[in-house]
Formats: structure tokens, sequence, C-alpha cells
């Protein structure tokens, strides 16, 4: 983004944006943080340009060995609205994750990844959806996903669209479904940190940890999905989720920790018990290939053919 481009977004953000209710939540941008010097500027720069005013970004430096703290620090100066936390120690992201999640005071949050950009209406599109569904616990908007090699795709998740039981979500979320981890480029209520407990981690640490915490997310609330791309997602050589092998082992570990998660939930106890059943036996691995070939083709647009 050049300056000129830079300039005319800050003045956007700087208009208050009214909702319909009056709602005005603070919201927390969690931006963990490692080794990021050579991209970072342009995640900052993007949550420096959103027209919802109302936001505390909330950095979580982890122990970097290269110049990341000194651009967040250098971000951070003359502004009243970011608050840094320099680990001693590399804590990883998910540990970094949960601490900031912890830290922070606005009444939603986001994780805004080290190397994700968001459009300049990104928290007011998803703030709206959430003022417009009270029940819903996270809404979150489409999203693009360069390549290392450039080439691009859009990603979209709309199984749970209109699914206003926590079992029938919790059932859907169970299986894995393709594009389950596009949600968590989303914004979500801070009490959904408390009650489910944060990311947690299963026994081949953090890979895809995500999925549990979203797992659980689904039980306490509805996902609302805004039907437009507004977070861009850049892999690099070396993301961590491009490093995990994905082999059958943490593949189990995986299965076993969302059994934990869902039992750990508050569901009620027959709905605990199916779903730890329904991990466990994976009776959607009989549906027919052809079926599952065209629900996924149906949630993404593909310019390139990421793999996760």
């Amino acid at each position: 983004m050049g300056e000129t481009e830079q300039g005319g977004a800050k003045q956007v953000a700087q208009k208050q944006v009214q909702l319909r209710s009056g709602w005005r939540p603070k919201v927390t941008a969690l931006v963990p943080c490692y080794n990021s010097a050579a991209f970072i500027s342009r995640t900052l720069d993007s949550l420096a340009a959103q027209t919802w005013d109302n936001i505390e970004i909330l950095v979580g430096e982890d122990n970097s060995t290269d110049a990341t703290f000194e651009i967040v620090s250098a971000f951070a100066g003359g502004r009243d609205d970011v608050r840094i936390l320099r680990r001693d120690k590399n804590l990883g992201w998910l540990k970094n994750s949960n601490d900031l999640m912890a830290n922070a005071s606005g009444e939603l949050m986001f994780f805004a990844f080290h190397d994700d950009v968001i459009d300049p209406t990104y928290i007011e599109a998803l703030v709206r959806a959430l003022d417009a569904n009270p029940a819903a616990v996270l809404s979150f908007s489409d999203v693009e996903v360069i390549e290392v090699s450039g080439e691009s795709a859009t990603w979209k998740f709309d199984l749970l669209e209109g699914l206003q039981d926590g079992f029938a979500r919790g059932r859907a979320m169970a299986r894995q479904p393709h594009g389950w981890w596009v949600p968590n480029r989303g914004i979500f209520r801070a009490w959904a940190f408390h009650r489910s407990g944060g990311i947690k981690p299963n026994s081949q640490g953090e890979f895809s940890a995500d999925w549990t915490w979203l797992l659980h997310l689904s039980l306490l609330g509805g996902f609302v999905r805004v039907p437009q791309v507004l977070c861009h997602k850049y892999y690099r050589a070396g993301s961590i989720s491009r490093r995990w092998d994905r082999n059958s082992t943490q593949r189990r570990a995986l299965r076993a920790a969302g059994i934990r998660e869902v039992w750990h939930s508050e569901a009620g106890l027959a709905q605990r018990a199916f779903l730890a059943v329904y991990i466990a036996l994976r009776p959607w691995r009989w549906v027919p290939r052809s079926r599952e070939a065209q629900r996924r083709r149906n949630r993404q647009s593909v310019h390139g053919s990421p793999d996760k």
C-alpha cells in the first residue's frame, strides 16, 4: 500500500462508525508475531487503516531474533491504542495467542496474524454482523489465500449457515470439513475465550490446534459469514502450517484432542457422548468421494490450489 493510499485510509478511519443499535464495542486486534520484520508492516498498516475507531492493537512480540520488535515499537510510537507484550523467551504461536486473549481489554477480539492483511472495512463489517446476530459467537468473511508462488484462491466456509443449534454445528465441525479454518480469521466475543479455556495443544503440539478451538466455539454460538473477501492470507516458505507433516499420528492426536474438547464443553451429556463417538468413529468416511469433492468445489473459488 503506497503512502497516498495509507493517508486516505487513515482519514477514513477517523470517522466514527455508527451502528443502528448504538452498540460500539472495543475490538482488540491480537497480533502474535515472531521474526516477521520483512512483512509485518503490511499487517500493521492494514490495522491502522480500519474504519472502526474503537480498537485496541495488542502485539505479542515472541522474542524475535530480527528487527520485529523495533518495527512494532515504531508503529506504536505516537499511538495510544497499541500495547506490546514483549516475551523474554519464545512461547510459540499458541501460548502467545492465549496470553494475548487473556490480556485483551476488548469486548470483541480477532487474530491479526503477522502475515495477514485485512481490508479497511473488515472490523466494521464483522461487528455489524454480530450486532445483527446477538446469539452468534463469531463472524467472519471469505478469505483470499496467496501462495508463495503468487497464485491465489478465494476460500469461503458456508457449512454452518442457518444452523441455530449448537449440536448441529458441532456435528458439522467435528468432521473437519473443507475450509474449517476460515472462521479463525473472524471476530469473536471475548467471553468465548473464557468459556472455552482458549486454544489447547494436542499430544503432537500445535498441529491444527485451531480446529479444536473452533469446534468448541461452534458449540457456544452461531458463526455468521459475511460473503465478501475482507481478509488476505499470505503464505510464506516458512509458514508454520506448511511445516506440518499431517501424518496419521498427528491426525489421531488431533481427533483425541477434539474428543477431549467436546467432553469438557457446556453441551449436555448425551450430546457430548454422541460427538465424542462421532469423532472417534468418523462415519463420514463412507460418504461417496464424488459428493464430497463437489462440496469442496462449492466452497473454494480456485485461482490457485492451496493444499490446506
